[in-house]
């Protein structure tokens, strides 16, 4: 209840009137057998299981509420939600590529022509091309036929595949 009052601005009344209204409007009360439990039990579980619904049906907000603090995991969540396309530095305003060869010493090219051989043999070409920054998360989600966000965590696995096999060949 307290977290009906601070979180979304309820009223103990508003929540009681409420969850009177739908017991009386929907016929719950006739859903109660006396051969299963007392009276007590009942309307307490039934109170328990009202808080919780009302509390999943507050839990999604509105987009233009200012300072709202949401589940990201939450699915029903996910249209106030922005992805920031962090691998994308065309989409990134704060990008900066890290520069992590030497390209005076032939040892440092050779192992990065090793790696990048590697990444295409790793990632598809329509995924290279989205990490490069060279196309955008919804032209490389149409081409590979699936939806953004399907795309985006596909490719969350494989480059966390990705690295593990870097580290194994590191290890060898």
């Amino acid at each position: 209840m307290e977290i009906l009052k601070d979180e979304y601005g309820l009223s103990e009344h508003d929540v009681a009137d409420d969850l009177f209204r739908n017991y009386w409007e929907r016929g719950h009360y006739k859903k109660y057998d006396e051969s299963r439990g007392s009276l007590n039990n009942w309307i307490a579980g039934y109170v328990c299981l009202y808080l919780n619904h009302m509390l999943r049906r507050c839990s999604v907000r509105k987009k233009n509420k200012i300072n709202q603090r949401i589940d990201p995991l939450d699915q029903r969540n996910q249209a106030n939600l922005v992805w920031i396309d962090k691998d994308n530095g065309r989409d990134d305003p704060d990008y900066q590529p890290e520069i992590i060869i030497d390209t005076t010493d032939p040892e440092d090219l050779c192992i990065a022509k090793e790696t990048l051989d590697f990444v295409y043999g790793h990632f598809s070409k329509t995924e290279t091309e989205y990490l490069m920054g060279e196309i955008g998360l919804d032209e490389a989600a149409g081409l590979e036929g699936t939806t953004c966000d399907a795309f985006r965590k596909r490719l969350e696995r494989r480059k966390a595949d990705f690295k593990t096999a870097l580290k194994m060949a590191n290890l060898d």
